[in-house]
């Protein structure tokens, strides 16, 4: 009936379009008495523009009119005022309102409309108003079930904003939580409601709730509806007893009530134990004489159309004395200092008060808890451990044993050395490790020996081949569950003497010849301690001792020395240590290569060897006149070496520490083939040059003595042109001033014969009886007189300054135009000499 309550009010809100005007508007309304209704109307956009529209209150179709009250006419504001367009601004929208409604305006409602072509048309609407409110709707789902979550709504076919209402929820007269409900309402032409929607999750306890959705204009609640909700569930039980609480032997009874099942239950009551899957039918469950194995949970089923339903479970305790005592854990493994904890465990209702422990079946004075602990366990309190409960019912048995085994590691750990002693460095050393006890037995060994390739070794024995020289100590690690070290063993290996050099004591700096010098011998370690000492130069034992002493050291001193010491395991040497004396350059010598004769134009090569610490730093040499030749370098190259340069050389050679200087060495260097020849020859030409010259001087003197005759002829008194001249080859600039021009100067006639030439006036007679002829084609003659050198009585040339005398030769003298005092003007080349008598 409900269903096809709200399948009408439903289609109460079918809408209506006109379909040839396009105007929409609701079919029904609804209100009560006093409200208000609201009327959505749209006018579609597709016809003319409206001229005129009127709400009538049943209309009457007569006389091709339609007539009725008028609620409302566009064209005419005096109809009922009640009636009001919404939005007269629009011309499209024809929704209105009608206030305060009266049980009288229910009815027919039609619309009118006509537009500007005169179009008419009538659409109806049916306004239902109720003298009071309407009860809301409540709409449910069709089955409701527990653990559901659902929504139920609730509305009402009215809207008006002037008089507007709200919807409210109860649940046996419980207020909903707000996040439970959504309102809402709707004005539109296809449905006009106020709406309410409530959602909850079912359980068993809502079925028979009343459920109410009240109508309220506040302050005032209007109406209401009420439904009853039918929650479909599982039956639910309770288990009650006569006691729960029993001794041993007693009778218990357990009853099964039924509190609710929707639907009904089907079949039997039945019982669970403990949970079990095993089923007791029937009710109430009986107990004549419990026992302890009867304590436990206990609940009871039924099942219905919806399933199977339990109660909550309820305890049984059955009052008895501890039994199955038991110690937890089975079997206790602890390492020694860490923490034991034992628990007794028992059966026993009510629990147990009182414990007692046992080691190895002695009692524990003292231990009274449930728990046996050990905050630091030793090894000593390993052994076998029980409990004894006890409570109000009485003691229990004592319960079976557990072993608490208290691990420890190695001890006594130690090594043996299984050789002899001494030890020396080579030998083979075994060694074995042992210990007094372990819990668990040693399953391992482990050794540390500082060397490297012997730390993997994990046996109970260890074999060192040939032991170097700083084997210090060896450890062993012997281990079980945990390990344990021994001391270490000290090996005290014998060994030779190691590290040893030679040290320079003094000086601390540069060894130099005549300084005081001391090396040492000396070493890092030796085993045993007590060594002596030997030394050796260039392979040569030398000395016995620790040191070598110089109190003025040589050049011949050095050499390279090793120093020895030794000990009863054996010898070590030290490095050769080279002793430098540095000295000043000693034994200077000159060697020459090829040899100290060579012949001329070939390379000699003079080298200067020296014996000097440091080296030389450079080198002089000295030829045999004692001069320094331009060579610092140790050789000296002649190159090509000539005859002249034979004779004494030496060097000298210096250095930061002084100057030494060789002896002389002779350098001889004879002519070659080719000289010689040269030689011969040039000797033979110089013969021949005395020869010719012995001649000519030969010759030379006969000229003399000829013109000596001559010269005593010309003594007596005559006019004779001839006269002598001594010209000195006194070499002096030419000058052009005649007077000072007293002889003719020729540079080039030193040491030659010159010649001068005397010319005369035509038809002059200077001499008489004279053996020359005067030619007449040049009209000169020449005059040629050879006189020895000695003070002359004639000179042609003006006093000069004192010159040193130079030799004499025959010049010849060109006079023109003598005897008269005018002078002819000279030819170029012609000099004038005045003759003085």
């Amino acid at each position: 009936m409900r269903l096809l309550q709200l399948s009408f009010l439903a289609a109460g809100c079918l809408v209506l379009c006109l379909g040839h005007w396009d105007v929409c508007l609701p079919k029904d309304l609804n209100a009560w008495e006093g409200t208000c209704v609201q009327i959505p109307c749209k006018i579609n956009m597709n016809i003319g523009n409206l001229r005129r529209f009127v709400l009538y209150h049943k209309p009457q179709y007569n006389n091709m009119m339609y007539q009725g009250t008028v609620l409302f006419d566009k064209d005419n504001s005096s109809e009922d005022k009640r009636t009001q367009l919404l939005d007269p601004r629009r011309e499209r929208n024809c929704s209105m309102i009608i206030r305060k409604l009266q049980v009288s305006d229910a009815g027919e409602l039609g619309l009118r409309t006509i537009d500007e072509k005169d179009d008419k048309w009538m659409e109806k609407m049916n306004l239902t108003v109720n003298a009071s409110a309407p009860s809301p709707h409540i709409q449910l789902p069709l089955q409701l079930e527990e653990f559901q979550e659902v929504t139920v709504t609730c509305f009402l076919n009215y809207y008006c904003s002037e008089y507007p209402v709200s919807l409210l929820w109860s649940l046996e007269g419980q207020r909903p939580l707000p996040d439970q409900v959504q309102d809402s309402f709707s004005l539109e032409v296809q449905k006009i409601s106020t709406e309410s929607k409530f959602t909850l999750s079912l359980n068993w306890t809502h079925h028979g709730k009343k459920l109410a959705c009240q109508l309220w204009h506040f302050p005032e609640k209007l109406s209401e509806e009420i439904v009853q909700l039918d929650v479909k569930h599982t039956p639910k039980l309770t288990v009650v007893a006569s006691s729960l609480k029993v001794k041993e032997g007693d009778s218990v009874t357990l009853n099964c009530l039924l509190q609710s099942s929707n639907p009904k239950i089907r079949g039997s009551v039945f019982w669970i134990k403990d949970e079990m899957s095993d089923r007791k039918t029937g009710e109430p469950l009986i107990l004549p004489r419990v026992t302890w194995q009867d304590a436990g949970s206990y609940r009871c089923g039924a099942d219905n159309e919806m399933g199977q339903g339990t109660s909550e479970p309820v305890t049984l305790q059955i009052l008895y004395p501890p039994k199955d005592s038991r110690v937890d854990p089975g079997r206790v493994v602890k390492s020694e200092n860490q923490t034991v904890e034992m628990t007794c465990q028992s059966s026993a209702n009510p629990l147990p008060t009182n414990y007692s422990w046992f080691q190895d079946g002695k009692l524990m004075p003292g231990e009274t808890k449930q728990q046996l602990r050990f905050q630091v366990v030793k090894r000593q309190q390993s052994g076998q451990y029980a409990c004894q409960a006890e409570n109000s019912e009485g003691r229990g048995q004592v319960s079976a044993a557990v072993r608490l085994d208290v691990w420890y590691p190695p001890t006594g750990v130690t090594v043996t050395i299984n050789n002899r002693t001494p030890i020396q460095e080579g030998d083979t050393v075994k060694l074995s490790c042992s210990y007094n006890q372990s819990n668990p037995s040693v399953n391992r060994y482990s050794w540390r020996t500082q060397l490297p390739q012997y730390d993997s070794i994990r046996s109970k024995s260890l074999t060192i081949n040939s032991i170097p020289w700083n084997a210090k100590s060896v450890t062993c690690t012997a281990c079980s569950a945990h390990c344990s070290s021994s001391s270490p063993v000290h090996l005290d290996v014998q060994y030779a003497p190691r590290d040893v050099k030679i040290i320079l004591i003094t000086p601390q700096s540069d060894i130099r010849s005549g300084d005081q010098v001391h090396l040492q011998c000396d070493f890092s370690s030796s085993h045993p301690r007590n060594v002596g000492y030997s030394w050796t130069r260039n392979g040569k034992h030398v000395y016995e001792g620790k040191s070598l002493n110089w109190s003025s050291i040589s050049p011949e001193d050095s050499g390279l020395y090793r120093c020895f010491i030794y000990n009863s395991v054996g010898k070590t040497q030290s490095q050769e240590w080279d002793l430098k004396i540095q000295y000043a350059p000693r034994h200077l010598q000159v060697s020459i290569i090829p040899g100290d004769t060579v012949m001329e134009k070939t390379s000699v090569v003079l080298s200067c060897e020296a014996d000097a610490n440091p080296a030389i730093d450079f080198y002089t040499w000295f030829d045999w006149k004692g001069q320094k030749m331009d060579n610092f370098g140790p050789k000296l190259t002649l190159w090509p070496v000539m005859t002249h340069q034979s004779g004494a050389y030496w060097c000298q050679g210096t250095n930061k520490l002084g100057t030494g200087e060789s002896q002389p060495t002779i350098l001889t260097v004879y002519y070659s083939p080719e000289t010689i020849g040269r030689r011969t020859a040039l000797g033979f030409g110089v013969c021949l040059a005395l020869l010719i010259l012995a001649f000519t001087g030969f010759q030379f003197i006969r000229c003399w003595k000829k013109i000596r005759g001559l010269q005593d002829l010309q003594a007596q008194p005559s006019r004779q042109g001839s006269f002598f001249i001594r010209n000195k080859k006194i070499r002096r600039p030419h000058s052009t001033t005649a007077p000072q021009s007293l002889g003719y100067y020729n540079p080039a006639a030193e040491e030659r014969i010159e010649y001068s030439t005397l010319q005369f006036p035509p038809q002059a007679q200077y001499l008489e009886n004279s053996r020359i002829n005067l030619q007449t084609e040049d009209e000169s003659v020449t005059y040629s007189v050879l006189q020895k050198s000695h003070k002359g009585d004639y000179e042609n040339v003006a006093p000069v300054e004192v010159s040193p005398p130079e030799e004499e030769s025959l010049h010849y003298s060109e006079l023109i135009h003598f005897g008269e005092r005018k002078r002819l003007p000279a030819q170029e080349g012609v000099e004038y000499v005045t003759l003085k008598h």
